[in-house]
């Protein structure tokens, strides 16, 4: 018949041995005649134009061997949705045949019960053993469930249609990828009964679900999805992680993902650069973008990354590795230039400046970016041949060895070389977090001592004398931020400038070197009575310090003592160097109490005077390092005392002209020398030299620049090399007396402070002059265009710029008490332009010797009386 062939009743289950109808239908089933007991039909009452019986094939393919010929219509309830087989009478009167042996080859499969409840799709994963089954011949005996065979009826209807559709129904009911759709358009979802992972109701909280009764157990959550690049806000996806996939729908309702990575294509995944977002980056091969994903709080971010790279990579790390870390991916790495690129995993920790390498062979490697030297980037090829995108590789250079890294995207590469850039050299507030020599010094500490040894063993008044504040500052953002790449020179750079560089570090640390647990430990050493056992506890509490600290206190140390050792020519004897470095060493600038009293100070003073004084013995220093230590400061006091021949190469022969005795004195320039060291030879024996100071005299004598005391002589004159004909042809060194310093010598304590002038300014460009305010405040000159709107017309730090007394006689100068300056970094002008540098010209004599004072002040250490001979 015609409705045979309709898709009619779908949903009809057999379980249970029941026959479970449509909720709609089975309230309406009545028994036909007994002639056709197995039909059934609506009401009479109602009219429809479809058949209204089940189909005889779907009852057939429950039972095609018994034969039911009637229904007991008194024994089914009414309006029931169920059809039980105990109202069906299977009555006959011509015996059923006998049931076949089973098949040993055919095993019964037991499905999972499925429940609905409330619109609630649950499945219990249990599994309840049925009894064995008695065979009614008793020929063979009950097996268990493993064992049960499915029996083969020689009467079954060839055409298996109709059963391979029930069987297709019973199959979609226990399918798990159907079972999981149902699961997320479950509309209560489960939460974690953690009070860690518990937030409000405007938030979604990180949550582990079963999804079917598939392996294993995914994670879920809505988070905020963006891609790179794009435009667009941030959308809120519910997010599920199951099976080294991670999917992101727009509902969780929804069956489709928006997104969809395979772990298994994963490149890297990291915390952003994004410093204002809770967020982290993922980056696949497969899709060859970034993916930017935005939780609610820190511990979630962190959660969702430990989870994802544990999918993606396994357990190439470990846990705690996994559970707080930077970045991780997978690279192409290789060891030095000969070496061969391999698949690596890297993963960077920046609280500890730590990078875990591991190769496809071998244990895993973990690196200290803290004793790298440099990272670079190449720019002319040399990368991996099995990358997806050419790149750039990374170099990062330790004092051993060096790695050359290289991601699959080239991206990627980019990022992981800015983020070793960051890690590796800029250095933290914590002294362990500072970049380290071989011997865990950090590098700062290192510089820095050696060039006070090198410069300044035998320097008069070493660490106690103050440097320029400009310079100190200058040179102690450069140590912290790249210490390895800066050079410090001797042209730039004091050793008082270095000196105090190395105290305001150790004087700003957020804790002292000594450490704050063990300062009173410290201090009750000094109530010893036996000072064999004061010395005991010392060396303990040394063996206690962290390891960083010690060995840095160990260097330092060691470099105070060779200082003491020298106090006849640097008049720094052990009490004042205990002095100086007590308060430094023991407490930090942030804690200090200002308004205690001295007692502390001096305690402190007591204990490092003791540890400089007993270093060898403190830190059991070989007797042979020490004089090694000993001829390496005799040989560098003969060398300062020119002991060795005084002509050496790089020296050069010029001519001072001295206006004293109206004649030129010749002499020789060596790298080292100073004004002081020429000074001598200047002098006359029938004048007086008081007041005499040695300048540089450029543009015919127009402008003249005093020498201080402790310039170097050969940079001054090196720099007219650069300077063009017209600029450089007259140039030369005078030793005289300029009116404006001896002036400001006999006026100097009758001069208040000033920092805002009216002054006539001209640019390098400019022939005339213009009225506008002035301002020289923290060793910086502003020029203002208005003084009522505090236009900036231009703006120089004085560590930049060189300036001259006097003005070019070329320009019209408007006053005579001129000051012009030109830049360091600025090449001087060559033929064609008409002046050189910039020039200010003051209305008052007594502005522009207010104005000298505060310039010399800031700039030279001793102020004016650096100058004089």
């Amino acid at each position: 018949m015609a409705y045979e062939q309709e898709d009619l009743y779908e949903n009809v289950v057999f379980r249970n041995s029941q026959i479970v109808y449509p909720p709609d239908m089975a309230s309406n089933l009545t028994p036909t005649t007994a002639a056709d007991s197995r039909m059934f039909r609506l009401d009479s009452r109602q009219e429809t134009s479809k058949p209204t019986r089940p189909r005889q094939s779907l009852l057939d393919a429950f039972d095609p061997v018994l034969q039911r010929k009637s229904l007991a219509s008194s024994n089914r309830p009414k309006h029931s949705e169920l059809l039980k087989l105990s109202h069906i009478d299977f009555t006959d009167v011509s015996a059923p045949p006998p049931l076949p042996k089973r098949n040993a080859s055919f095993k019964v499969h037991q499905y999972d019960p499925v429940t609905i409840e409330n619109g609630k799709v649950e499945l219990e994963l249990k599994i309840e053993k049925s009894p064995a089954v008695v065979l009614p011949d008793g020929d063979s005996p009950a097996t268990s469930e493993e064992e049960e065979e499915f029996p083969v009826c020689p009467s079954a209807p060839k055409n298996a249609t109709h059963k391979q559709k029930v069987k297709g129904l019973m199959n979609k009911v226990t399918n798990a990828d159907w079972l999981t759709g149902l699961k997320r358009l479950s509309t209560n979802v489960p939460q974690s009964k953690d009070s860690d992972h518990t937030t409000d109701s405007n938030s979604f909280a990180t949550q582990q679900m079963k999804l079917g009764s598939t392996d294993g157990l995914g994670h879920a959550g809505m988070l905020n999805w963006s891609t790179n690049g794009s435009k667009k806000d941030p959308q809120n996806l519910w997010t599920e992680l199951k099976n080294r996939v991670l999917c992101a729908y727009t509902a969780q309702r929804t069956e489709t993902p928006l997104y969809v990575i395979n772990l298994q294509k994963l490149v890297s995944i990291g915390l952003s650069r994004v410093e204002d977002l809770l967020c982290f980056e993922l980056a696949s091969s497969k899709d060859k973008s970034k993916f930017l994903v935005t939780v609610n709080t820190e511990k979630e971010r962190f959660k969702w990354m430990e989870w994802i790279l544990e999918d993606a990579y396994g357990d190439i790390f470990s846990s705690e590795l996994r559970r707080c870390f930077t970045r991780c991916g997978r690279v192409f790495i290789k060891d030095g230039v000969t070496g061969e690129w391999q698949i690596a995993w890297l993963l960077i920790q920046s609280h500890s400046k730590k990078l875990w390498v591991k190769k496809t062979t071998g244990p895993i490697i973990c690196e200290d970016l803290r004793k790298v030297h440099s990272v670079s980037q190449l720019s002319d090829g040399g990368g991996s041949p099995y990358a997806l995108q050419v790149g750039s590789p990374i170099v990062i250079h330790w004092p051993d060895h060096t790695c050359y890294i290289q991601s699959d995207l080239k991206a990627e590469t980019e990022t992981w070389y800015l983020l070793s850039r960051a890690v590796a050299l800029q250095s933290g507030t914590d002294l362990e977090d500072h970049q380290l020599t071989a011997d865990d010094v950090p590098v700062l500490v290192e510089c820095c001592i050696k060039f006070i040894e090198t410069y300044g063993l035998m320097t008069e008044g070493i660490y106690r004398r103050s440097g320029v504040q400009s310079k100190i500052n200058r040179l102690l953002v450069g140590l912290r931020y790249d210490a390895w790449n800066v050079h410090i020179s001797c042209e730039e750079y004091t050793e008082h400038d270095v000196a105090n560089v190395l105290k305001r570090f150790l004087r700003t640390l957020p804790e002292p070197l000594l450490t704050n647990e063990l300062y009173s430990q410290w201090i009750d050493g000094l109530a010893m009575d036996s000072h064999e056992h004061q010395l005991d506890l010392y060396k303990h509490l040394i063996s206690g310090l962290p390891h960083v600290n010690r060995r840095t206190l160990r260097k330092l140390l060691g470099h105070l003592h060779a200082v003491q050792n020298k106090c006849e020519k640097n008049l720094m004897s052990v009490s004042n160097l205990a002095a100086l470095w007590g308060p430094n060493l023991m407490t930090v600038e942030s804690a200090r109490d200002h308004t205690s009293n001295f007692s502390h100070t001096n305690a402190e003073t007591d204990v490092v005077l003791q540890l400089i004084q007993y270093y060898p013995w403190l830190f059991d220093v070989d007797r042979e390092k020490l004089a090694v230590n000993d001829q390496i400061s005799e040989m560098q006091e003969r060398l300062e005392q020119g002991a060795f021949a005084k002509k050496t190469a790089g020296d050069i022969r010029t001519w001072i002209f001295s206006e004293l005795v109206d004649q030129e004195v010749a002499v020789e320039i060596g790298p080292r020398l100073k004004v002081c060291d020429v000074l001598p030879g200047l002098r006359s024996a029938d004048c007086k030299p008081t007041g005499a100071i040695l300048m540089e005299s450029i543009c015919q004598g127009d402008l003249r620049r005093p020498l201080h005391f402790k310039e170097l002589l050969l940079p001054a004159l090196l720099k007219w090399a650069d300077w063009s004909e017209e600029y450089r042809k007259d140039n030369q060194l005078v030793f005289g007396h300029h009116p404006a310093i001896d002036k400001l010598r006999k006026n100097d304590k009758n001069l208040p402070p000033k920092s805002m002038f009216e002054i006539h300014y001209s640019g390098p460009k400019n022939k005339g002059f213009r009225q506008c305010p002035f301002e020289f405040c923290q060793a910086r000159f502003t020029i203002l265009k208005d003084l009522k709107n505090h236009t900036v017309h231009g703006r120089w730090d004085l560590e930049n710029i060189l300036w001259y007394l006097g003005g070019d006689s070329k320009r019209s100068t408007p006053t005579r008490w001129c000051v012009t300056f030109i830049e360091r970094d600025v090449p001087v002008p060559k033929k064609g332009h008409l002046f050189l540098g910039h020039c200010m010209s003051f209305e008052t004599e007594t502005d522009f010797l207010t104005f000298l004072k505060s310039l010399i002040l800031t700039e030279f250490d001793g102020g004016i009386s650096g100058f004089v001979a």
